[in-house]
């Protein structure tokens, strides 16, 4: 798949409605466009569980976004349903960067089969070693001549021992995070009450009474101004905005992403390990090998019924089918050092420092257009006719 193919693709992910009966779950309407035509499917969370898991062994070795958590309890709820919906369209957004994902055959089957897609997805074949040396040669070209030297596998072992080393630690900045976002929130609340309720009340109750006159009231006059309710609008607005709880997903997603690259360390070992266990399938072989041409007597020979030289025979052919395996282990195993080393953890540090350079952009923004409306609405708060007239 050539992944500077420059047809857009256009995906949503919309309309979550809640199953009636006893097991009630949530579908997920997707629908979208991409070089192949239209789509437009439903789909549950689960259904986007099992389409990473057959990414993850299709494509062993290649970064897979990850999907939001499991929630056991507080799933029906409409906050936790808007928030997960924008998880999910972010995963399918990710799958969209990575060409040869979204174009490989089990995802066109999630995008486009209608109903249960964990049956149309056990149709595929398992994959064979083959079968990945040849998808990835295709799908990877431009890493061929890469070389594999003690750098590269340094580097791949030091990022993995990284990872590791900040998950404990990331996992606290979530819940620092969700604190700032909680006091935040419940902070600007407050505020929204102090200025629209509580403190036009107090004025109408309590300083009517010192006051004797209405016209010398400050925020209960203020409001009445098409100026001013504007303004009080607009601050009221910014003061509803969920920056800091967007702040906390982000964190929280960073815990999801950090053990999903984790999972591309995990398919390179499990490869070297079938490796290392055809190795010793092969040892074992050649040594039964050396025993039959010595005329030793082994447990396997005692109970065979053929000559030597069948024996033999049969012992080599087996030792020639463990080489070819141990051969196309080795070629996946360098396949993935190469694509680790050189593409994924690049791409993932880029895209964590993209990714943190935009929330901080974001932050900073939203508390510039916070500071420069309340100054603009405190500032009409305190040129009003009754605040000059105090002093």
């Amino acid at each position: 798949m050539d992944q500077s193919d420059e047809t857009e693709i256009t995906l949503q992910v919309c309309d979550p409605k809640v199953t009636p009966g006893i097991n009630k779950y949530i579908v997920y309407t997707v629908k979208g466009m991409d070089k192949n035509g239209q789509f437009d499917v439903q789909r549950r969370f689960s259904d986007f569980k099992t389409i990473r898991s057959f990414l993850l062994t299709k494509w062993p070795g290649c970064y897979i976004p990850p999907v939001p958590p499991r929630k056991a309890f507080g799933n029906m709820e409409q906050q936790f349903i808007d928030e997960r919906r924008l998880m999910l369209e972010d995963f399918l957004k990710k799958i969209a960067t990575l060409k040869y994902l979204w174009y490989s055959e089990e995802f066109q089957i999630f995008l486009k089969t209608p109903g249960e897609i964990e049956k149309a997805l056990l149709s595929i074949p398992k994959i064979t070693n083959d079968e990945i040396i040849n998808k990835y040669q295709e799908s990877f070209s431009e890493l061929s001549g890469k070389e594999i030297n003690r750098e590269i596998i340094q580097k791949i072992n030091d990022f993995k021992a990284y990872i590791k080393k900040i998950q404990p630690m990331v996992q606290n900045f979530k819940q620092i995070a969700k604190n700032i976002a909680e006091a935040k929130s419940a902070h600007q609340t407050s505020l929204i009450h102090f200025i629209t309720i509580f403190v036009p009340e107090y004025e109408n109750n309590v300083l009517l009474e010192y006051a004797e006159q209405k016209e010398k009231l400050i925020f209960a006059n203020l409001i009445q101004n098409e100026e001013v309710k504007g303004l009080i609008n607009q601050y009221c607005d910014l003061l509803k905005d969920p920056k800091f709880q967007q702040l906390y997903q982000e964190v929280r997603k960073e815990g999801k992403q950090l053990k999903a690259f984790l999972e591309t360390f995990e398919e390179r070992e499990k490869y070297e390990q079938q490796k290392a266990n055809a190795e010793q399938r092969q040892k074992e072989l050649q040594l039964q090998l050396q025993e039959v041409l010595a005329g030793k007597t082994t447990i396997r020979t005692l109970f065979s019924k053929g000559k030597k030289e069948d024996n033999v025979a049969k012992l080599q052919q087996q030792i020639a089918e463990v080489g070819k395996e141990i051969e196309s282990y080795q070629f996946i195993c360098d396949i993935l050092t190469v694509l680790v080393g050189y593409v994924e953890i690049d791409k993932f540090k880029g895209e964590k420092q993209y990714q943190y350079y935009c929330m901080i952009k974001n932050i900073i923004s939203y508390e510039i257009s916070l500071s420069q409306i309340a100054e603009q609405f405190w500032s009409k708060v305190s040129e009003s006719e009754n605040m000059l007239q105090q002093y």
